[in-house]
């Protein structure tokens, strides 16, 4: 029995919902951030849900991990509006005076971005 669809009688209320990854109180995070502007695949940080028999935490979600994801990811500015704040970084990689362009380097290690 499928347990998607609100037109379905069978489901009474919603689908229970069992949390695998647990932050700290202090901590903020937020999918649409990551997912929608940053372009960064669920897989990235939760593995290949798809294809797990359980569901289990696949990266330790630790501060040190979110830290070293932001030094080492490239921002990708083509084709993301969100980004277009940014043109000097754009006109400097276009010039070839610089190769890349890190989620650190935009803001992406500010203490309140995730802390309260």
């Amino acid at each position: 029995t499928s347990l998607t669809g609100p037109d379905k009688p069978q489901i009474q209320g919603p689908i229970e919902w069992v949390r695998i990854h647990n932050l700290p109180d202090h901590a903020y995070f937020n999918h649409s951030q990551h997912v929608a502007v940053g372009k960064v695949a669920c897989q990235e940080c939760h593995g290949e849900v798809e294809k797990m028999e359980v569901v289990q935490q696949y990266s330790p979600l630790s501060m040190g991990w979110c830290i070293n994801c932001h030094r080492q990811t490239e921002v990708q500015f083509k084709g993301n509006e969100y980004y277009n704040s940014y043109q000097q970084y754009h006109d400097e990689l276009n010039a070839g005076t610089r190769s890349k362009v890190t989620v650190e380097e935009i803001g992406g290690l500010e203490c309140q971005k995730c802390h309260y």
